[in-house]
């Protein structure tokens, strides 16, 4: 035995203390490790839920951008939520009758069934959840009146990490739906199992379950206000956050516009729809009092408006100009003329005028705000009768001819265009710039004389179809 002052070997202090310091290594390294692995496992989780979040949103481009083929005359529609376990909707249906009054945006489930896709299902086994601008929700009578790509959304995303909006700052950038994906419960949620036999979804709809609130910020995404024409504004957390850790995916405006006017057949449309909206004009100058001697043309509509959805807003005016928004309701001009027609539109009859249907009428309705009209000074309800080419319209520097429609396609980002309107926004619509470009904006307002207007393919900086009616009412591309 050792005394016990007899200090042990230096060399079996230092094994000592590298034995130590590998026990201290060895649980440091698996701590790392396992955070590490928390870590990745998380990402992996996410990134999987953001799989689903993209799938789920393409099926929402291709349903509003396809929707004009079970719907003629509709550009862009997206559908409403599974709103709640009651009626006679099935686990993954859209409410599209009980969606709310017209201009509210509306929460619910995913509507995997109408969109004809599997339940999306996040990382944790919940089911999506989706909220759509009342701008642009198809909703039976509560549908928007006038939904195109000039449609904004009613929605914000903001950054609880950063303090900054992520998505809505301006008016064109609100977007229109968001999915979100709830992920597992936080503390206080607590959710039932899918419950209805054969369901996929729980049945649980109380939002609150499922979607958080930050009391930091004040945005709760689990609320709407359930008031038309206001903007909701929903946040979310993009690191690691144990009492806020909904993800969302938001769908803008600009998405759906690039898919629309991207269609085969969208020009052609469009193009037809401009021929056949000039052969109504011109329908209407053969139904003036004296018959064919008086082939005279409504007067314009004015350019701002209080309501662009209105049809009734698209009505002529007498005020020295000859140039706007196409009319529809042309009684100002039809008093002066003796016309039959008071509607342009509403009363084009399809068996005088081939080119014009029902659909036609629907689509017409769908984009009025980008239909514009100029009347030669010797073609407007006032001019001298008979009626004959002095100060006419031309176009590219040649021609005579009493009116041109014009067909504005999308905004132009070299023309900086924007065509935002009431009642949410600052109206940016009423001035003509915004749409027609080169000859065709620069030339209003016209007050008559003569006036050389412009044509040619679609660039980056000019996309008007131009549609011609000569002296004869004869219908011409020009």
């Amino acid at each position: 035995m050792m005394p016990a002052n007899t200090k042990y070997p230096r060399r079996e202090r230092g094994a000592a203390l590298l034995l130590m310091l590998m026990v201290v290594v060895v649980a440091a390294s698996a701590l790392l490790v396992g955070k590490l692995r928390s870590g990745l496992a998380r990402n992996e989780r996410n990134a999987d839920t953001q799989r689903v979040l993209a799938m789920a949103k393409q099926a929402l481009i291709e349903y509003a951008t396809t929707y004009s083929e079970f719907s003629p005359g509709a550009a862009a529609r997206l559908p409403c939520p599974d709103i709640d376990a009651t009626g006679p909707w099935q686990d993954g249906e859209a409410h599209t009758a009980a969606c709310g009054n017209s201009g509210v945006a509306v929460m619910g489930r995913f509507p995997w069934k109408t969109l004809a896709t599997r339940p999306y299902h996040d990382s944790s086994g919940t089911c999506l959840w989706y909220v759509v601008s009342g701008s642009y929700k198809n909703a039976a009578a509560s549908t928007s009146t006038m939904i195109n790509p000039d449609s904004n959304g009613q929605l914000q995303l903001y950054s609880i990490d950063s303090g900054q909006m992520i998505a809505g700052i301006a008016p064109e950038d609100r977007p229109v739906a968001m999915i979100i994906a709830p992920m597992e419960a936080v503390a206080g949620q607590s959710r039932a199992a899918a419950g209805s036999p054969g369901g996929n979804c729980s049945d649980d709809f109380t939002a609150t379950d499922f979607l958080e609130a930050d009391a930091t910020v004040g945005v709760s995404n689990a609320a709407l206000s359930a008031s038309p024409y206001v903007i909701e504004t929903f946040a979310v957390a993009t690191g690691a956050n144990a009492s806020h850790n909904d993800r969302i995916i938001s769908l803008g405006r600009d998405e759906l516009a690039k898919a629309i006017y991207r269609r085969h057949d969208f020009a052609a449309r469009m193009t037809a729809l401009t021929q056949g909206v000039a052969a109504c004009i011109a329908a209407y100058g053969r139904s003036n009092a004296a018959g064919l001697a008086d082939s005279r043309l409504p007067w314009p509509a004015q350019m701002s408006m209080a309501n662009y959805a209105d049809d009734n807003s698209y009505d002529d005016v007498n005020t020295g100009l000859y140039s706007g928004r196409l009319p529809d309701s042309v009684d100002d001009s039809a008093g002066v003329t003796g016309s039959s027609v008071l509607r342009v539109l509403g009363d084009c009859d399809p068996a005088k005028v081939p080119e014009w249907n029902n659909t036609s009428l629907a689509l017409w309705r769908t984009w009025k705000d980008h239909f514009f009209y100029v009347v030669a000074d010797a073609f407007q309800p006032s001019a001298v009768v008979p009626v004959q080419c002095g100060n006419c319209l031309s176009i590219n520097g040649g021609g005579q001819y009493a009116a041109m429609v014009f067909f504005s396609g999308e905004r132009l980002s070299a023309s900086a265009q924007t065509r935002n309107a009431p009642p949410i926004d600052a109206d940016t619509r009423g001035r003509i710039g915004n749409y027609l470009e080169g000859a065709n904006a620069l030339n209003h307002p016209y007050r008559g004389g003569a006036a050389d207007y412009q044509s040619m393919p679609a660039t980056d900086s000019f996309n008007d179809i131009v549609i011609c009616i000569d002296p004869t009412l004869a219908v011409t591309s020009c």
